[in-house]
């Protein structure tokens, strides 16, 4: 028995814009292939190596200490979050391919094993951040609602030449993750979260999903994991569906 998925979209980002509204805390996390993967360590050895080499660890000596804080930051996340996102095969860019839940879900058995309560679950589509709805900068500012807003990724500086403020008719602040910040070394800039004065906050940080849940537990925001969003938002093409043409090309600023 595998998760499914529970809420809709439409149902999702209602309830994200009632909680902005309302500046109620929130969190929200996703979770996709590779951090399924991780959690079972069933990578091939390549993704391992690649894995290890991105996240600061030696292959293969590291390779169950990777597993392993992978793991911690994956059951944090998944424990503390109010709303999850896992893969829908039905969504415009999975459809009519094949879903194999063992790659893009997790199971009940191992979720309750880890003392994880799965019964009270919220689970959406993982694109949600990259449907037209939510992530298309003027559907968003729809969302945001005027709040204020602060953005966590490595890619800042060309966020900041998109003129975000303008373009939602909110103030936009920045935090910069460098690529140096891994799973071993991010205590501090964790700890750095409480200069956040935002109501709202867009994560696009990989791995460290439970960086939403730190920002609504400990310092009462609504935190969204929202992923490649921030690439196409800072006209990176990191998905092939970003290009010209492509089925979420109306995300690319």
């Amino acid at each position: 028995m595998y998760l499914e998925l529970n809420t809709s979209v439409d149902q999702s980002i209602d309830l994200i814009k009632e909680k902005i509204k309302s500046n109620t805390p929130f969190s929200f996390s996703r979770f996709g292939d590779g951090e399924i993967h991780a959690f079972n360590r069933s990578f091939e050895p390549q993704f391992e190596m690649r894995g290890c080499r991105e996240w600061g660890y030696q292959y293969p000596s590291q390779i169950n200490v990777y597993y392993d804080d992978t793991k911690k930051v994956i059951l944090n996340s998944l424990k503390y979050s109010d709303m999850i996102g896992l893969m829908d095969g039905d969504n415009d860019i999975f459809k009519g391919r094949n879903l194999n839940k063992q790659n893009w879900s997790f199971s009940k058995k191992s979720l309750n094993d880890n003392g994880i309560d799965t019964s009270k679950f919220l689970i959406t589509d993982h694109m949600l951040p990259r449907s037209e709805k939510f992530g298309k900068i003027e559907n968003f500012k729809e969302i945001l609602q005027g709040k204020t807003l602060n953005i966590i990724s490595p890619n800042t500086e060309k966020l900041k030449q998109k003129n975000l403020s303008k373009l939602l008719d909110a103030d936009v602040t920045f935090t910069y993750q460098p690529n140096s910040i891994n799973l071993r070394n991010r205590d501090e800039f964790i700890q750095n979260f409480k200069n956040i004065k935002s109501d709202v906050v867009l994560v696009g940080c990989g791995l460290q999903k439970d960086y939403v849940v730190y920002l609504r537990h400990n310092y009462g925001k609504v935190a969204i994991d929202v992923g490649a969003l921030l690439d196409a938002w800072a006209g990176i093409i990191s998905r092939p569906w970003f290009t010209k043409g492509g089925k979420q090309e109306y995300l690319v600023l």
